[in-house]
């Protein structure tokens, strides 16, 4: 019993003598926790406020929700943990170990997760000098279509025969990518093929006719056209028509049937490549060789002498 009241009376002398130095500690830091507790508050409305600016950047990028729930989520425990480390240093508290220990926390995901970052700070890339957007039709590589989404990390373009292929945001920004979409006009590089015996004036004044008569060209008067090489089989004749963006693929088309018939309709030929190939009959060629020689062959005969 005395042994339990000794225990008992040495713990609350301890606990007092601890509170004592809290209460010591609190009053000489009170301006400094005040200040702590003001820079918290302020830092809690500024994190909440860059969240929200992040989250309607990738809202405009159409991100996929659950990438922008995870960004957010990011950006919210990162900012969180540099304002706690601030709030403590305010107040005294020592915070260089909890900086170390922080920065080899973060040495080590960032070295585990080297491509899933690189694939981030690439997509984070594109949405602040946006190279393309949702919606643009680009190619890069093998790969063309148009962007569906840019996703946390990777960009989604859907092709012509409706392919979904996802691509590394880190592959975007690190090879050339060509964005169709991103001028308002273009201009169609059309190439014509006729034949030598066609008269190139009678061509060349053909087409600018059916350029004339296209209400979606936008260069009639100062359209580039005329002779541009000089092929094997062919004089080719260049034309660059400019359109809107958004008729590009349909100008093009209706062109080119509109010039197959006006030619077909003036008689200019639209060749194709030509080959001459000579045959040397080797098996005649032999064959009288040896009927020759068959002839001139000497005929022995046989003695038996008995």
């Amino acid at each position: 019993m005395n042994e339990f009241i000794a225990s008992a009376s040495e713990l609350i002398f301890n606990d007092a003598h601890m509170l004592l130095k809290l209460r010591d500690w609190f009053f000489s830091q009170a301006g400094n926790i005040l200040l702590a507790l003001i820079i918290f508050w302020i830092g809690r409305r500024i994190i909440g406020w860059i969240k929200n600016v992040a989250i309607r950047i990738m809202t405009k990028a159409q991100y996929d929700s659950a990438a922008m729930s995870f960004v957010a989520q990011i950006i919210n425990y990162v900012l969180l943990a540099g304002l706690v480390l601030i709030c403590l240093n305010q107040i005294g508290v020592p915070t260089t170990s909890f900086v170390a220990a922080f920065g080899a926390f973060g040495l080590g995901i960032g070295l585990a997760l080297q491509n899933n970052l690189a694939n981030l700070a690439s997509g984070l890339l594109i949405l602040i000098f946006k190279p393309f957007k949702a919606g643009h039709y680009i190619s890069t590589g093998a790969i063309e279509g148009n962007v569906h989404a840019i996703q946390f990390m990777n960009t989604i373009v859907i092709t012509k025969d409706q392919k979904r292929v996802y691509i590394p945001n880190s592959q975007l920004t690190s090879q050339p990518v060509t964005n169709f979409s991103y001028m308002k006009e273009r201009a169609i590089p059309f190439v014509f093929d006729i034949g030598y015996n066609n008269d190139h004036h009678q061509a060349i004044a053909i087409l600018k006719d059916i350029f004339d008569k296209e209400p979606r060209v936008l260069n009639v008067k100062n359209m580039e056209i005329g002779i541009t090489e000089f092929g094997d089989n062919s004089v080719r004749i260049a034309a660059f028509a400019r359109v809107k963006t958004s008729e590009y693929v349909d100008v093009r088309y209706t062109i080119m049937s509109k010039v197959k018939d006006a030619f077909d309709a003036h008689g200019i030929d639209i060749p194709y490549p030509q080959r001459v190939v000579y045959v040397h009959n080797e098996t005649r060629m032999d064959t009288d060789a040896n009927v020759g020689a068959h002839e001139c062959k000497p005929t022995s005969t046989d003695s038996t002498t008995k």
